[in-house]
């Protein structure tokens, strides 16, 4: 009897072990899962990296960037340091809900700063209008 229980504690111990390290990795690689505030604009990434409707970003292109957003455009954030990151749910789900209506204003984010191979990306926990 002492034998199963044994077996069934060492195989909870090492699914737990294996679901902490998992969750620490993203495609192979680490993640650094430590969460960062950053103020500054949502922007569709389509019209920001095209320049289309001129710099594809501010208050003029609010309308445009919030209806590529609805539409599915890949969501961006300018910070205020100029660094350029992707917008990502922290599951693999849209986040156009999350963002609706925020492009063209001066927003705070919350979430974890991932990278790869040169493109930054945040994981968004929050995000809300500033003044």
């Amino acid at each position: 009897m002492k034998r199963p229980i044994w077996l069934l504690g060492l195989a909870v111990t090492i699914g737990m072990l294996m679901r902490n390290y998992t969750d620490l990795r993203v495609n192979g690689q680490a993640r650094d899962t430590k969460i960062t505030t950053l103020k500054g604009e949502v922007v569709d990434m389509h019209c920001f990296v095209t320049r289309h409707g001129g710099e594809g970003r501010g208050a003029a292109h609010a309308g445009c960037a919030n209806g590529c957003l609805a539409r599915s455009v890949t969501a961006g954030f300018v910070a205020s340091d100029g660094k350029v990151y992707l917008i990502f749910d922290e599951k693999p789900f849209p986040v156009k809900d999350k963002i609706a209506g925020l492009a063209g204003k001066p927003v705070s984010i919350t979430g974890a700063v991932v990278e790869r191979d040169g493109v930054r990306g945040i994981l968004l926990k929050t995000i809300s209008p500033t003044e």
